[in-house]
């Protein structure tokens, strides 16, 4: 049987996304959301930082990231 992931509902802020994971450190939280929003927009790392909202794309990697934590 193939394992797959259970996204949670669809979350459109970087607030939204850190309050539902909230049990991850905030340092690890930060550093990985902003590298996929750097690597999927093809931006800075320091633009991303200043970025708030986040696309579907970003979030599917972002939970595809966390779950295989």
């Amino acid at each position: 049987m193939e394992y797959q992931i259970q996204y949670p509902p669809l979350m459109g802020t970087k607030k939204e996304l850190s309050n539902h994971y909230w049990k991850l450190s905030s340092r690890f939280f930060k550093e990985t959301i902003n590298r996929i929003i750097s690597e999927s927009r093809n931006i800075d790392l320091q633009i991303a930082k200043h970025k708030k909202t986040i696309t579907p794309k970003e979030f599917r990697l972002f939970v595809e990231e966390i779950d295989g934590i």
